[in-house]
């Protein structure tokens, strides 16, 4: 039965989508068996995986429908190592659904005081839906296009800090090469990107979230 991972947030824009992609491609591409839900009702993951991706082939499975939903998470966890549910930028029973069957969730976060905000929300709903299942649901902040050299992006993390949210200690930067993994389907293979991605997956490891990788 595979490791299911949420990526949600209540707010759009703070690149759940991309996260998702990086999450995916990257445990693929360590011959894990890797499956996919975009319950996203653009459909950017799905479309990215069948038409950009370039690394070893994952199954994805575009579901933005809530009771359908809540279905084939466990349906599709059944064949695989990993299952990445990517959600909505907008809080919505579908993200719900992905939340309460995540065996842990990633809230992807970017600067603003309103994203803070959002982020405070989209971890108070997975405690919610924890308490309400009777189960642990671990949720972790990604705190995501952060350029660490500016006093926004200090404050934005003492903020953080000061709320209490659980935050992971990996970050993502604001660069290109993740802008480009989304046109080109490659994975960044030049720092600083492809050691976030390295470390991103090594501290989800460390929290066992997540499997080994295939000898």
């Amino acid at each position: 039965m595979a490791r299911i991972i949420a990526v949600a947030s209540s707010k759009g824009g703070v690149g759940k989508t991309l996260v998702s992609m990086v999450l995916a491609s990257r445990l693929a591409a360590e011959g894990l068996r890797v499956a996919a839900i975009d319950a996203d009702p653009n459909g950017a993951l799905a479309d990215w995986r069948v038409n950009v991706w370039e690394g070893p082939a994952f199954a994805v499975e575009a579901e933005p429908d809530a009771a359908r939903l809540a279905h084939r998470i466990p349906d599709l966890a059944e064949g695989a190592e990993v299952l990445v549910v990517d959600t909505a930028g907008f809080g919505n029973q579908a993200a719900a659904a992905a939340i309460a069957s995540a065996d842990a969730v990633v809230v992807p976060m970017l600067a603003s005081r309103a994203d803070i905000a959002e982020a405070t929300r989209t971890v108070q709903l997975a405690q919610g839906l924890a308490r309400a299942a009777r189960r642990d649901i671990p949720v972790r902040v990604l705190r995501n296009k952060v350029n660490a050299r500016t006093a926004v992006a200090q404050h934005a993390r003492g903020e953080v800090e000061n709320a209490g949210l659980p935050l992971l200690a990996t970050a993502l930067s604001q660069v290109v090469a993740y802008t480009e993994l989304t046109h080109n389907g490659r994975l960044p293979r030049q720092p600083p990107a492809s050691a976030e991605v390295e470390r991103l997956v090594d501290e989800l490891r460390g929290l066992g979230w997540l499997p080994r990788a295939a000898k």
